[in-house]
């Protein structure tokens, strides 16, 4: 569904993207993530017709959008980070303003203003002024207003940014639902690593306007990784648990304590969660938990990125 070969935009003295190669399938929800600067925005307003790149190619859905943008615009749906707020309207003359420029004739107008105001539970606020809504309702309407011309492609720029919890529980379930039930393909940036690990199939990381890894959620886990980890919490003093497993040199690395727990890290000599457990039975450690520990998406971000911005 999306193609990005290439892709290189410079700001001025500023290269914003140096060059960026995606593949996006038909109905994938696929993250970006970033520091700041490292050039999501950029690459998503250059599939979204708003700036036109200095090199690389560029399809959505088969259509080249350099070349042909009017058709672009017609798949795709650019929701931005920043809300233009129009204060002074109604939620339902704001969404038939957009239904207007977006092309629909009266009739379809009315039709679409309803399905969208539905389909984002903003029917309660149809008559509320724009400018005194919250951000999350905001959010909501800025999404409705994407949708308007039932785009295949949704491209979402920090869609739950300076959100509270419920508010951003609210949009992950509304992108699940486009996914899902619509067969919306999704390309959406955030900080927000949470949202991106639930919904997304597979995500890219971008780093001074090139892509440092891309691979599902699991797989990219796994890059992080360094060794196996594990967490316990014994039944008797963390501290003398940490240390007697700190003596065990010959297949404990290191036994750190955090709080109630103990993180242990093997070493390259055990290979299995049985040879863990076996060890612990050994030293005559009770257990009231043990699992595992697997690198979440912070973890992923910080492995793979330097903070370096383009």
């Amino acid at each position: 569904m999306i193609e990005v070969r290439g892709l290189q935009k410079r700001f001025g003295p500023t290269e914003a993207v140096r060059r960026v190669d995606l593949q996006v399938a038909a109905g994938e929800c696929f993250g970006l993530i970033g520091p700041n600067g490292a050039g999501k925005t950029t690459t998503l307003k250059a599939l979204a017709t708003l700036i036109k790149p200095d090199r690389g190619v560029l399809t959505v859905d088969g259509v080249d959008v350099v070349a042909e943008p009017r058709q672009v615009r017609r798949i795709v749906g650019y929701m931005p980070d920043i809300f233009q707020s129009y204060g002074d309207l109604k939620v339902i003359h704001y969404l038939d303003y957009f239904a207007g420029l977006v092309g629909l004739d009266r009739e379809r107008r009315v039709k679409q203003v309803e399905e969208v105001l539905e389909l984002v539970d903003l029917q309660p606020k149809r008559d509320a002024l724009v400018g005194g809504l919250s951000r999350g309702v905001k959010q909501r309407l800025c999404l409705a207003k994407t949708l308007l011309h039932d785009p295949k492609v949704l491209l979402l720029d920090e869609p739950a940014s300076g959100l509270d919890p419920r508010a951003r529980i609210e949009i992950r379930v509304l992108l699940k639902v486009l996914r899902s039930d619509m067969g919306k393909t999704i390309i959406i940036s955030s900080h927000i690593l949470e949202d991106l690990e639930e919904i997304c199939d597979r995500v890219a990381v971008i780093e001074a306007g090139t892509v440092a890894a891309v691979g599902d959620v699991a797989g990219l886990k796994e890059t992080a990784r360094r060794g196996r980890r594990y967490l316990l919490e014994p039944r008797d003093d963390p501290q003398k648990v940490a240390a007697a497993l700190a003596a065990r040199a010959d297949v404990v690395a290191s036994a750190e304590v955090d709080g109630r727990r103990v993180r242990l890290t093997p070493t390259d000599a055990v290979t299995s969660e049985a040879q863990v457990l076996r060890l612990l039975l050994d030293e005559g450690i009770g257990l009231r938990a043990f699992r595992e520990e697997v690198p979440d998406l912070h973890e992923v971000f910080l492995e793979l990125t330097s903070g370096e911005v383009s």
